[in-house]
This record gives C-alpha cells, sequence and structure tokens, in this order.
C-alpha cells in the first residue's frame, strides 16, 4: 500500500468536511492525516488528505471526491514534485542513562529537546511526511510515551497551484 498526499479545493461552508469523510466510510478508505486550512480564495478551504492505497484506489478516490459539488478540485500532491511538511511533539521515556543518547538520535532530524522530564523527553520536530515516520520509528525502540502529529500540510513546486488550475 502507498502512502499519498491528496489536495482539496472545497466550498468553505458548514457540512463540507461531514460530505468527504463520509466518502471515506462509505468507500472504506481510511484517514492516515488529515488538515484543514483557507486556501487564499475567499469562499474556499483547502484540505490535505493522507491516504492508505494502491494507485486504482487512489484514483478511486480522486473521482468520488470530484463528484462531491462543494469539492471545486482534487488531485495527488507526490512527495517528491511538493513540499510537504508535517509538525509533531513525541514523548519518549528515558531514564538518566538513555538522555544522552536519545538527544543524539533527535538531533539528526533537527528535532527540538521542548520539556525534560525526570523520565521522560518531549521533542518537537517538523519535516516531509517520510522523515517524521522514520524518526518516529527510530524512537519506538525507547518507548514512546506520547504522540501527537499536526497532519500534513503540502503545497505543489514551483509555480503551479492547486487554487488556480
Amino acid at each position: 500500500m502507498n502512502k499519498e498526499i491528496i489536495g482539496l479545493l472545497v466550498k468553505n461552508h458548514p457540512g463540507v468536511l461531514l460530505r468527504v469523510t463520509s466518502l471515506f466510510t462509505r468507500r472504506g478508505f481510511n484517514i492516515d492525516s488529515l488538515t484543514v486550512s483557507p486556501a487564499g480564495i475567499e469562499g474556499y478551504s483547502r484540505m490535505t488528505i493522507r491516504i492508505s492505497g494502491d494507485d486504482n484506489q487512489v484514483e478511486q478516490f480522486i473521482n468520488q471526491m470530484l463528484k462531491i459539488v462543494d469539492v471545486k478540485k482534487a488531485e495527488v500532491l507526490p512527495e517528491d514534485t511538493s513540499v510537504a511538511m508535517e509538525l509533531m511533539l513525541i514523548k519518549v521515556s528515558a531514564d538518566s542513562s538513555k538522555k544522552n543518547e536519545i538527544i543524539a538520535v533527535t538531533s539528526s532530524y533537527h528535532a527540538s529537546l521542548v520539556n525534560l522530564g525526570d523520565h521522560s523527553l518531549t521533542f518537537r520536530a517538523s519535516g516531509t511526511p517520510s522523515q517524521i515516520d522514520k524518526l518516529v520509528e527510530e524512537l519506538s525502540g525507547y518507548g514512546i510515551l506520547e504522540m501527537a502529529r499536526t497532519g500534513i500540510a503540502a503545497l505543489e513546486n514551483g509555480d503551479v497551484c492547486l487554487n488556480t488550475k
């Protein structure tokens, strides 16, 4: 299964998020990440969704999205041709003998230590979805106590805009 980032331009009014997420339920798709923000065009919002699926499922998802009246545009935003970032807070179990080791691991991901507990360390990290996934994988061996991820914000590289195609 691939993890794909989908960009949607939708009308900004009550009920749109429900219509979009209801499609996931009806079609059996799973949402890995969902963010919604103003699109920079009055009356529209931008949704960035990360889903898991093969190429046929992703194509089906895009086609189904475009059938929703409130969805103006829907497209895949490949990670290699887009700017995609995510923010994460992660709390890791850490006794005094492991704290320096954990800090060394997180520094290679440019994560910042934001809280130092007696038996834990909390970090803030931002990066591409794959970078964040790799950091989580590396820290899982130490014992992840809590984690909060914002979801992905993604835009196409260059001058191309979802808003203006």
